[in-house]
């Protein structure tokens, strides 16, 4: 089963409902959790820009919702000329429920993938202490 095509359209159709009106740059993210179960989420601007919500956090946050907790994949999307990353607070954030080989798929509106590990992603990222 190829997850990235499962997972892109996911993504996509989260992409199509994130609320982002000053911005206009719509994020959708899914994850598929260990247990085999996709969750997504979208970004939420807020006026007061530094409270609005990444996409990511947003499939994390419905993820631990529906009693998942361990992430096995991520693919975070936007109508982008360029690979969309995941940010360095999301970067955590999927590390927090991720073992470093956990994959993190970038895309772009042309269709164009890139796929590394969450470990590659984040270097040296807070763990347990």
């Amino acid at each position: 089963m190829n997850n990235i095509s499962v997972l892109l359209k996911e993504a996509k159709s989260a992409a199509s409902r994130a609320y982002a009106p000053y911005s206009k740059f719509k994020v959708g993210c899914a994850v598929l959790s260990s247990s085999g179960k996709i969750y997504s989420g979208c970004n939420v601007e807020n006026i007061s820009y530094p409270v609005g919500t990444c996409a990511e956090a947003g499939a994390l946050a419905a993820m631990i919702n529906g009693g998942d907790n361990k992430i096995k994949e991520v693919l975070v999307y936007a109508e982008s000329k360029h690979l969309i990353s995941p940010c360095g607070a999301c970067r955590q954030r999927i590390a927090e429920f991720a073992e470093e080989d956990a994959l993190v798929h970038m895309t772009d509106a042309t269709g164009e993938v890139k796929s590394m590990s969450i470990g590659d992603l984040l270097p040296m990222g807070f763990k347990e202490f």
